[in-house]
């Protein structure tokens, strides 16, 4: 998988998990990206089974290291995008 089929992918689960979600990508380099979904508190639960065992196998067989990080939208809003 290329990073960017490995984004679309991630994100297209974060938006099944939790469709309100409100996601921002922060590219590190060409093997490293940070994916931040800001969702209720509610389904944060929901969007790490959608994307553990992504992210996991794409580090292994791809050596792409790829984080989810979950945020609370009531508490912490997202960043405008670049």
């Amino acid at each position: 998988m290329t990073l960017d089929e490995v984004i679309a992918d991630l994100t297209a689960r974060i938006t099944d998990a939790s469709p309100a979600a409100v996601v921002r990508v922060s590219r590190r380099s060409d093997v490293e990206v940070s994916i931040r979904a800001y969702a209720r508190v509610e389904d944060e639960t929901a969007i790490k089974a959608a994307t553990q065992d992504v992210t996991l196998s794409v580090l292994t067989n791809d050596g792409l290291d790829v984080q989810v990080l979950v945020y609370d939208i009531a508490t912490s809003l997202p960043p405008s995008e670049e």
